[in-house]
Parts: C-alpha cells; sequence; structure tokens
C-alpha cells in the first residue's frame, strides 16, 4: 500500500520535470548543432556532443525524479492521518488519501480536518478556519455543522462523516500546491536558473557572430558549426543543474541521520539563512513533561472536594493537554476515590488556546455550579474576594520567578458558561504549580544561534515573569525586553512593524498575536517558526520556515518544512552546520561551472577582437571540463558528505552576489591569460590549441582553490591535501590521455 502511495504521489510530477528539463532554449540550441554537425560531415563531433548532452539530461531528469521520490518518502513519514471509525465500532488510524465518502472521522484537539465533511456528533468542539479564510478566531461546531477541509480542531472533540474523497479536498489541492518539489524553488535555484536562461540568451548572440564572421571570412560551413558547437559547450553550464540538485537530495538524506527531517528538499538553503528564531517556551526550551509540584487549596475547601471540583473538570472537559494530563495524575496519585464522588457534569466547554480557560457546568452536593481552569492573570480581574486576589497574587509572583508555571482553579455559583469572563464573578478553588526541566543542550543551542548573529524570540502563552526567568535561564539574549498580549492588542498594523522588533519575550499572547509578529519580523530577514502545538500552526504556515517537533499536533507536522524527529531544539544546531557545508560546497560547484563559462566566453571575446577563430573544437571543451568541473566535482561533493573546519554564518548577499565577485574576477584574469598564452605561442607552437586548453585546466584549479577558501571563510590543511592529491591524479590522467593514441584522436587534441 505504502509503495503504491508512493509512486501516485510520484507520478504526476514525471511528466512537468521531464518537461522542464528537455524543452528550454539551451537544449533546443544544442540540438541543432547536434544536427548540423552531423550534415556537414563531422559527425564524431556531433555524436559525442549529442551524447553528452543526452547523458547531462537524462542525469538531470533522473536526479529531479529521484529528489521528487526522496521529498515524497519524507512527507509520508508525517503524512495527514486521521481515526476512522469502522462499521464494528473499532477505530483505526489511517492516512488521509484512504478517506471514502461516508466515512466517520474521529477528530479531536490539535487534528486538522482533512476532507469537507458533517458534523454528527459534538463534544463542545471549536474549530480555526484560518489557514483556509485567513480569519483567525476559533468558534464552535454543533451537530449537523458542515467542516470545512484544513479545519483545525482547538478545542472539545467530535465525529465527522466525510463528504467526498481526500483528492477532491480542498485540502488536498492546497496540499499538493505546497508540497511540489519544482513549484517553490529556493533563491538558490532560481538563481541557477537565471543563469542557465541568460547563458542561452548570450550564446544566440554568439552563434549570430560567429555565422556572420564565418560567412565575411568564407569560412567553411564545418568550421562555423563546429564553433558554435564548442561556444555552446563552453557558455552554457549545463551541469550546474545536475549537480545542484544531487546536492539538495543528498542533503535531505543526510539530515535524517540527524534526527531531521525535511519536507522540502531545498530546506537545506533555508536553515543556512535564519536571521530570526521564533519559539514557544513549553516543549523548545522546556520539556513537553509537566510535573505538577504544589496544590495550594483555598481555606473554604477540604482538600477532598477541591480535588473533586478539579476532576469534575479533567472528566466532563475531555482536556487532553500535558497541563491536565499532569493534573490528573497528581490527584490520582494522591486519591484513589477521586471517581466515587457524586458530581455530575451537565455540559462543558473545553480549554482553549484563543480563550485562554476552560469551564464545566456540574450538579453535585451544593447544587448547581461552574468550575474554570485557565491562567491565574485572566481570572485575576473576576475574583471577588480581596484576600483570594491577594493569595493568587503572592502564589503567581514568587513562582514566576522561579521560573514555573501556574494554573488556576476557580468556581461560580451562576452556572452558565460563558465564552467571556468580563461579566463573571469567580471565587478561587485551587492553584496548581508545576515544574519542567530544560531541554538538554538548550543552552547551548540558544548560544549556537546567537553566535550566528540570530535574534532569538520567546512567543509565549505562559506568565511574563515566568518566561522571562526561564528565556535567562538558557541565556536568551535581551531577556528583560519583554511585551504581553495585553499590550499588543492596543497595537495598530504600524506598531506591529515599528515596535515588535524591540522586544525578545512576547508572553500571554493569543495565536493571531503569533501571526502578526511573525509577519513584523521577516521583514527584518528570514524569519524561522518553532512550535509543536495547534495555537503554533498559524505563525509556522506564516513564516520563512516553519520547525516541528515530531510528537506535536498533525497540523503542526504537516505545515512544517522541518520536523525534529527527537523532539529536540538541540538537535537544531547540527542541521545548520550541515546546512552551512552543503551550501558550501553548492556555492563552490556552481563557481566553477560559472568560471568556465565566464572565462570561456571573455576568451572568445579577446581572440575575436584580435581577429583570430575560436580555437576549440566540442570534443576538446569536453576534455577541458573533465579536469576543471568533473574531477573536482567530485572532490567537492566528498567534502558535502564528510565536513571538515568550521564554516562562517552566511552574509545577507544573495546566492549570486557571494560567489559572482570572485568568478568574475578570476575570469577576467584567466580570460586575458589564457588569450596571451594562445597569441604569442601561435607563431611558435603548432598544438597552441592544446596549450590554451592546458592553460584553461591550470587556471581552473587555480580558481577551485580560491574558491574554497572565499566561500567558506577559510581552508584546512586536510582540504589542502586532498587539493594536491587532485592535482596529481589529474596531471597522471592528462599524462596518459596525451600518450594514448585512441584518446588524442578522439579529443582532437593537437600534439
Amino acid at each position: 500500500m505504502r509503495k503504491f502511495e508512493l509512486y501516485r504521489r510520484v507520478l504526476p510530477s514525471v511528466g512537468p520535470i521531464i518537461f522542464r528539463n528537455i524543452f528550454v532554449l539551451v537544449n533546443a540550441i544544442i540540438l541543432i548543432v547536434v544536427v548540423l554537425l552531423v550534415v556537414f560531415g563531422n559527425g564524431q563531433a556531433g555524436l559525442f556532443l549529442g551524447i553528452v548532452f543526452s547523458l547531462n539530461t537524462l542525469i538531470a531528469i533522473t536526479q529531479d525524479i529521484r529528489a521528487r521520490i526522496l521529498l515524497e518518502k519524507l512527507q509520508m513519514l508525517t503524512a495527514l492521518k486521521v481515526v476512522r471509525i469502522n462499521k464494528d465500532k473499532t477505530e483505526e488510524l489511517i492516512m488521509a488519501e484512504e478517506i471514502l465518502r461516508g466515512d466517520l472521522l474521529k477528530l479531536k484537539l490539535g487534528d486538522q480536518m482533512p476532507c469537507e465533511g458533517v458534523l454528527i456528533s459534538s463534544d463542545n468542539m471549536e474549530v480555526s478556519e484560518a489557514l483556509v479564510t485567513g480569519e483567525s478566531d476559533s468558534f464552535p461546531k454543533k451537530i449537523g455543522d458542515k467542516v470545512i477541509a484544513g479545519a483545525i480542531i482547538t478545542s472539545g472533540f467530535g465525529i465527522a462523516e466525510a463528504q467526498e474523497i481526500f483528492h477532491q479536498s480542498r485540502l488536498s489541492v492546497i496540499a499538493e500546491d505546497v508540497k511540489k518539489y519544482a513549484a517553490s524553488p529556493s533563491s538558490i535555484q532560481r538563481a541557477t536558473t537565471n543563469v542557465i536562461k541568460y547563458s542561452g540568451y548570450i550564446l544566440l548572440i554568439v552563434i549570430l557572430f560567429v555565422i556572420s564572421r564565418g560567412v565575411l571570412m568564407h569560412a567553411s560551413r564545418l568550421e562555423i558549426v563546429n564553433n558554435i558547437g564548442a561556444l555552446a559547450s563552453t557558455i552554457v553550464p549545463q551541469g550546474l543543474v545536475v549537480v545542484l540538485t544531487l546536492l539538495f537530495a543528498i542533503g535531505a538524506a543526510s539530515y535524517s541521520r540527524k534526527n531531521v527531517l525535511f519536507q522540502e528538499i531545498n530546506a537545506t538553503e533555508k536553515l543556512g539563512r535564519i536571521k530570526n528564531l521564533c519559539m514557544d517556551k513549553t516543549g523548545t526550551l522546556t520539556d513537553n513533561v509537566l510535573v505538577v509540584e504544589d496544590m495550594h487549596v483555598l481555606k473554604e475547601f477540604r482538600d477532598t472536594d477541591a480535588e473533586a471540583l478539579v476532576f469534575s473538570y479533567i472528566l466532563g472537559s475531555g482536556d487532553s493537554s500535558q497541563t491536565i494530563l499532569a493534573v490528573k495524575k497528581y490527584l490520582e496519585s494522591k486519591n484513589d476515590n477521586l471517581n466515587n464522588k457524586k458530581i455530575e457534569v451537565v455540559s462543558a466547554l473545553p480549554f482553549s488556546s484563543w480563550r485562554q480557560y476552560g469551564a464545566v457546568e456540574i450538579m453535585g452536593d451544593m447544587g448547581k455550579q461552574a468550575v474554570f481552569v485557565g491562567t491565574p492573570e485572566l481570572f485575576l480581574n473576576s475574583i471577588s474576594g480581596v484576600e483570594e486576589k491577594k493569595l493568587l497574587q503572592k502564589i503567581v509572583l514568587e513562582n514566576a520567578r522561579a521560573g514555573k508555571r501556574v494554573l488556576c482553579v476557580a468556581h461560580s455559583s451562576d452556572a452558565e458558561l460563558p465564552k467571556d469572563l468580563s461579566n463573571t464573578s469567580l471565587s478561587m478553588v485551587a492553584i496548581f504549580v508545576f515544574k519542567n526541566t530544560f531541554r538538554q543542550g538548550i543552552n547551548d543551542a540558544v548560544k549556537f544561534f546567537q553566535n550566528r548573529g540570530v535574534r532569538i524570540r520567546i512567543l509565549s502563552g505562559d506568565n511574563p515573569a515566568t518566561v522571562c526567568r526561564v528565556a535567562e535561564d538558557v541565556g536568551v539574549n535581551c531577556a528583560g525586553d519583554m511585551v504581553t498580549g495585553e499590550e499588543m492588542a492596543k497595537w495598530s498594523e504600524k506598531d506591529f512593524e515599528n515596535q515588535a522588533h524591540k522586544y525578545t519575550i512576547f508572553a500571554q499572547i493569543l495565536p493571531e498575536q503569533k501571526v502578526k509578529l511573525i509577519e513584523a519580523f521577516k521583514k527584518d530577514g528570514f524569519t524561522a517558526m518553532v512550535g509543536d502545538g495547534v495555537n503554533d500552526a498559524l505563525a509556522m504556515k506564516k513564516a520563512d520556515l516553519g520547525i516541528a517537533m515530531f510528537d506535536g499536533v498533525p497540523v503542526t507536522r504537516q505545515l512544517a518544512g522541518v520536523i525534529l524527529m527527537t523532539n529536540s531544539f538541540a538537535d537544531l544546531p547540527g542541521a545548520v552546520e550541515l546546512a552551512d557545508h552543503f551550501i558550501r560546497s553548492i556555492e563552490i560547484s556552481s563557481g566553477t561551472y560559472i568560471n568556465q563559462s565566464f572565462a570561456g566566453l571573455l576568451f572568445f571575446v579577446v581572440i575575436s577582437i584580435f581577429g583570430y577563430a575560436f580555437p576549440f573544437t566540442p570534443l576538446n571543451i569536453t576534455f577541458m571540463n573533465y579536469f576543471t568541473v568533473g574531477l573536482p566535482g567530485i572532490l567537492i561533493a566528498y567534502w558535502a558528505l564528510r565536513p571538515m573546519g568550521k564554516i562562517l554564518p552566511k552574509n545577507n548577499k544573495s546566492f549570486l552576489g557571494r560567489i559572482m565577485p570572485l568568478v568574475i574576477y578570476c575570469g577576467i584574469i584567466e580570460a586575458i591569460g589564457v588569450s596571451f598564452i594562445y597569441i604569442l605561442s601561435l607563431q611558435y607552437i603548432k598544438n597552441s590549441s592544446t596549450l590554451a586548453g592546458l592553460s584553461f585546466i591550470l587556471f581552473g584549479f587555480v580558481f577551485l582553490f580560491f574558491a574554497v577558501k572565499t566561500y567558506c571563510g577559510s581552508i584546512t590543511k586536510r582540504e589542502v591535501f586532498q587539493l594536491l592529491l587532485l592535482v596529481l591524479f589529474e596531471l597522471v590522467i592528462i599524462y596518459l590521455a596525451i600518450h594514448i593514441s585512441f584518446i588524442i584522436k578522439f579529443f582532437n587534441i593537437m600534439l
């Protein structure tokens, strides 16, 4: 089933992959040159150029398809899954693609509705349709209501009947568009595509010049076609796309060994570009498992009565958050008879990140009343007792300074469950204090990113003092620069743009405020969002790169470009360092290809000014490319797989902005040097074209040496040794080549 599903996912992409690798301007030009070479008598050169052209295209298509297959395999690990209720009432976890019309789907907090459906059972279920409609509010759904594909369950749970199969749903269409390998190229991919495209335009101009000059000089048709073929091989860095695709594919596979899963094959580049890193506190800086450290019961209640009220909320609300599970475990360890209390749950209002509290209406010995569970700050204004309010403030302040979380339980004799507490009078029941440990290695991870110049920001719904204390303890810079969601509620759109970058800690904020913050940070630079909860989903969707915990809610995994398989933020620095090495390898490879094309073009211009024809044949160019880009490419790929040394973080320059200065400087020197050697040797040496070709190989290696040092900021002794071994190997191969008659004849080497 999985293999069939993999092939079904990949098959629609095969046609577009083949089309975009074959039907491009450059390929059309080279194909015409191949045909002309054969027609005008140089069948050997035409055949070989055709073979090289076909192999390059075939390799590009193969690597593109392999990259697509790899991406789909990775995505299937985190594919959208849902619980289906079978006719015999059993439940099974299935992939969204297996959903059929009429299936009953069980939905719970954090799930995403995979297709259009109708709610047939609801237990205070609320949804957010922000990913589809853009409206960030969460609202309730009743039996009979339609649930659209892509809606996120933000509270409660329910059962929906599927009205369509997954592949017909809006979510499936959106997912296909978002996850298409070719539809969302990175800036490096766009840059290299532009290089190939403009190389084609330059080649057209050069061809017109060669034809015009050939006609005026009465050159033979074969000579003109040979020149065009050689220049086509020189000017167009055709293997560049192949190498780039290959390195991205190898990179995606390499990260999985570091417990980091890619859902976008080009996420390598994105990891290396992070300038703003946003994250929640719980689950990222601290472990996601909470433990109740203490329970403060108000003197008006006996411990057993308070515990019974809290337990009634747990059972009645269906809340399965880590916080409530910790409370449940704590209460069960203290009292085995909680289930025996005669308390009936009449109705429930489950906890929601948008509402920041949950409640149940109960019937017990004291009659009807409502029990509320939520953040202390939210309840403070609604607590009627002065002493209760002072006690709550004292406990919150003491524990917040210690970096601990506090949960408040209150009750009201008014049995209604309001969606807004502004007109509700509450009395305290109990206060829970939680502790959780820091993620292992979190301090080193924070230090790593800050040393790279990355600005870390904490976006949390917790108490301001708690968040600040935790941020200080793990080493976040400027942890005192804090603003609350209440203050931000007064901000205009302009305020978000002007004020957000001033702060590091954003406490007690709502999910929609996270989205606005991400939008503001993106204007300062490439922004990544780390999250695991449903309240992080909208922000992750908006960020340049979403990073999710594997154990997070399904919707965050679906939206993320990168998934941390061990749920540890400490794994991210290793992935970023590996990304630096792969980007370095991509830059070196791209530099060597573009340098050879640029130098070849300038060489043609210089000798044309002096009245000389281009001295190389297509086969000469192929022979030279083995030594200037072919063999060095093997070493560069090895460096990507076996990184060594330390790579400096990338600056804010674009990909071409980083590699082109060295390419231009070296290309000019190389073109002038080879032109000088060629023109001087014409009068004295019959194999001047071979001497010029060997000069190109020598200059190409010199460029490789400088590229390694320039693009990574340093070069290790081991890399120098490997470069010298490469030189020695190339010298041996060249020596053998010029002493084997078949190779001399085949590549038109003049001796």
